[in-house]
Formats: C-alpha cells, sequence, structure tokens
C-alpha cells in the first residue's frame, strides 16, 4: 500500500487493533491485544510493534496512557490487504436471493430491498440509486396549456426519469394546438437522444422550433445530471454509533442524505462497468480520501450495477470510518452482482 511495507507480525497487530476497534469503539492497548488475541508474543512485544506502526503512521495515540486507534492510513492498509477479496458466506447469499424471489420484478421494489439488506447486514447506512443511462434517450413528452400564453412540458426519458419545465408562448394556443406539436414531434424525436435530437430540427419552424429546442436542452440537462434518485435506509444504525451521537453530527448526516452533496460527489468518483470489465468494482473512501471536506468524517463503500455499461446505478453503505469493512465490501458486491443479474434479466424481458 502505497509504499508501506509491514512484517507479518506488525500487519496482524494492525488488523487485531482495527478488528477490537470497530467492535467496541475505545482505543486499543496492548494488553487488550494480549488477552484477547492469540499472538504468542509479550505485552513488550506488542507495545513494541504499536510503537513501530504508530510511527509510519498506521495507527495513532488520541491521549496520554490511552491507547491507540486506527488512523485512515491504516484503515486503507486493513482494506487493500485484508478486506478488499473479502467474500459473503455462502448461507448469507442464498439468504439475500431468497428475499428478493419474493418481491416482483420491479426495479423499485429491487431497490427498496436491496437498501433493507445492505443496512441490516452492515449496521449502517444504506445508500442506493436508481439506474441512469449513459445518455438519456426521450421516450415521449407532454405539452399541457397553463395559461394562453404559458405551458407546462413534461418529458419522459426512457429509463422513465420525469422532467419539467415552463414555456412561455409568443402567442396564444390553446391545448388542442398544444397537442398537435406533441404528437408531431414525438414522433420525429421518439428514442433520440440530445445530439440526435438536435440533427432532426433543423427545417421545423415557429411554435415546433421553439418547442424541439426546449426538449433537446432538457435531455441535455438530464445527461449532465444523470437524473439518478437516492434511496437510503438504516438511518436508525448510524445514529447508535457513537461517532453520530452529538447533535451537530447527527444532523450533519441528516443534512447529508437529503441534500444532493453525496451523490455530486460520489458520481464522478465511480466508473460504470465496461464491456471489456463487466464485473461490478467496489470503491472505497475512507476519511480524508474522500474529496469533499462533508464527506471526511465518512467511511463510504460503494459499487455499481447495471446492464451493459449502459444502465447503471449505484449502491453502498455510508458510515463511520470505523466501519467492519470486510462485511461491508462482502455485503456490497454481493448485492451489486444479484442487482446486475436482474437488471439483465428485465431488459432482455
Amino acid at each position: 500500500m502505497h509504499g508501506t511495507a509491514l512484517t507479518e507480525r506488525q500487519a496482524s497487530i494492525l488488523r487485531c487493533i482495527i478488528q477490537e476497534y470497530v467492535g467496541g469503539g475505545r482505543a486499543v492497548a496492548s494488553q487488550a491485544l494480549i488477552e484477547r488475541y492469540p499472538l504468542n508474543v509479550s505485552s513488550a512485544t506488542v507495545r513494541n510493534e504499536m510503537a513501530a506502526l504508530e510511527r509510519m503512521g498506521l495507527i495513532q495515540q488520541m491521549h496520554t496512557s490511552a491507547g491507540r486507534v486506527p488512523t485512515d492510513k491504516g484503515y486503507r492498509y486493513y482494506v487493500e490487504h485484508f478486506a478488499a477479496d473479502s467474500a459473503l458466506p455462502v448461507h448469507d447469499q442464498v439468504m439475500i436471493r431468497h428475499q428478493f424471489g419474493q418481491v416482483e420484478s420491479h426495479l423499485d421494489r429491487w431497490m427498496e430491498l436491496a437498501a433493507s439488506v445492505l443496512s441490516e447486514f452492515t449496521r449502517n447506512v444504506s445508500l442506493v440509486t436508481s439506474p441512469r443511462t449513459s445518455v438519456p434517450r426521450l421516450r415521449h413528452f407532454e405539452l399541457l396549456s397553463l395559461q394562453e400564453r404559458a405551458a407546462l412540458l413534461i418529458l419522459v426519458t426512457q429509463e422513465s426519469s420525469v422532467h419539467q419545465a415552463l414555456m412561455h408562448l409568443s402567442e396564444p394556443m390553446s391545448q388542442a394546438e398544444l397537442s398537435l406539436i406533441a404528437d408531431r414531434l414525438n414522433d420525429l424525436l421518439r428514442d433520440s437522444s440530445a445530439a440526435e435530437a438536435e440533427t432532426l430540427i433543423g427545417d421545423l419552424h415557429g411554435a415546433a422550433k421553439v418547442v424541439a429546442e426546449r426538449v433537446v436542452r432538457m435531455l441535455q440537462s438530464a445527461q449532465t445530471s444523470g437524473g439518478a434518485e437516492l434511496h437510503y435506509n438504516g438511518l436508525e444504525h448510524a445514529l447508535q454509533q457513537p461517532e453520530f451521537s452529538s447533535s451537530q453530527a447527527s444532523a450533519q448526516l441528516f443534512e447529508l442524505l437529503r441534500g444532493g452533496a453525496l451523490l455530486s460527489e460520489l458520481l464522478p468518483q465511480v466508473s460504470a462497468p465496461t464491456a471489456e470489465r463487466p464485473e461490478e468494482n467496489v470503491y472505497i473512501f475512507i476519511g480524508d480520501e474522500n474529496a469533499s471536506q462533508g464527506l471526511r468524517p465518512f467511511g463510504i463503500v460503494v459499487a455499481t450495477y447495471g446492464v451493459d455499461a449502459e444502465v447503471t446505478g449505484l449502491l453502498g453503505i455510508l458510515g463511520p470510518r470505523r466501519m467492519p469493512y470486510e462485511r461491508t465490501i462482502s455485503s456490497v458486491r454481493y448485492v451489486a452482482s444479484l442487482m446486475s443479474d436482474l437488471m439483465r434479466d428485465l431488459y432482455r424481458a
């Protein structure tokens, strides 16, 4: 990991420190390691190795005479050497697959169940976004008359993302006239991306031209924003963690989940599966590794799910830096793979 070389004994002690701290949330002393783990070395040896780990920046002593706690660098070493390839136990896989088999073949139900399963398995906040296409395409749109010179344009993309825009008309138009324009343009632009639609509207004139240009701009906006909707579950688990016991920390967590900061920071940092690499990759962001200041109190484990790199969503876990990474990574990886399998079946149907 980034040039950090540990002896086998140092790596083993670091792993024990992190497991102990994750389980109890209290600084770990050398004597606790001797009593609870089969290290087969003296307390003095453990203290010496802990001092070495501290010099390497993998653990730190928060207070004089207190035990040590892992640093972000220590968690990163643990993730890369002990947790990255962890697999969910087979009996847990069977249980999860059975739960998905009990719900209807409907994407919204799958997202709700994925969020519920992940939060229960990891005891932290689960995150699931609705799938989005890499290039949004028009399914259809409607024009609804609001006043003589105002209309509401409601646009639906192929992945069922809904977008609305208020249009000011240069001349009074009835609902019948608006519907005729919408019918004509839907026939012309259906299944088009923003770029494709732009090439099709060059010969239009008058109100039809104005409406078509607005449709193009809305498709462009949908492509930029992604149109992802965030589902989350398990907030009650997070609030039981000591890291979020203060009113300030819990308020920060609420704000993060309600606002768009979480997705705006995460989405650019993860990649969709590609034809060359169709497997779901797991991404881990620990503390100060997060690009956003608002995300740095957290550990985040996310993976993409989707269909042939064209329709992709994101799912994962948001929790304290002190999270059970092996359990979290294996759960996120398995549910992402299962969601991808279900979506492939749905889109082939």
